[in-house]
């Protein structure tokens, strides 16, 4: 499967467009096909999702209790995403009430996220990176994980 790597500077202009950089355009288009679902999980951050992708995170979340109060939230957050497809120019097209839901108009960052893209403010994105840093319980869990 591809995995997606690395940040990129991007601009989502006030119509919504945001054109994919082109390395992590060419792995989805060439893995996945150009259809995609863009969501939001956080109110901070967009997730584009391969199709194929989104289809399996909707298996689980079937396979879960319906009326776990998590299970509920997410699907109530993930439902005012849509599907959509890249256009001809590496670009997709956010919707309105998405951009409205999810600042993330003018300057963004584009990273791959290893199973989807995060479409995030640059401003977000840098202060993540300056001030966000991981507390001791949460560096010996990684510990654990042996990366």
């Amino acid at each position: 499967m591809a995995r997606f790597r690395g940040g990129f500077p991007a601009t989502v202009d006030v119509k919504g467009r945001v054109k994919l950089p082109a390395r992590l355009r060419e792995q989805l288009e060439e893995a996945f096909g150009r259809e995609i679902y863009v969501c939001s999980f956080f109110p901070y951050e967009l997730r584009v999702y391969p199709l194929q992708v989104w289809e399996g995170i909707e298996e689980r979340l079937l396979s879960k209790p319906a009326m776990k109060p998590a299970v509920l939230k997410l699907i109530e957050r993930v439902n005012y995403g849509q599907q959509l497809d890249i256009d001809d120019h590496g670009r997709i097209v956010i919707p309105a009430l998405l951009r409205e839901m999810v600042d993330v108009e003018g300057e963004a960052v584009i990273s791959g996220r290893i199973n989807y893209l995060a479409i995030t403010r640059r401003e977000r994105a840098a202060a993540i990176l300056k001030d966000l840093s991981l507390s001791d319980e949460e560096l010996e869990e990684l510990a654990q994980l042996e990366l």
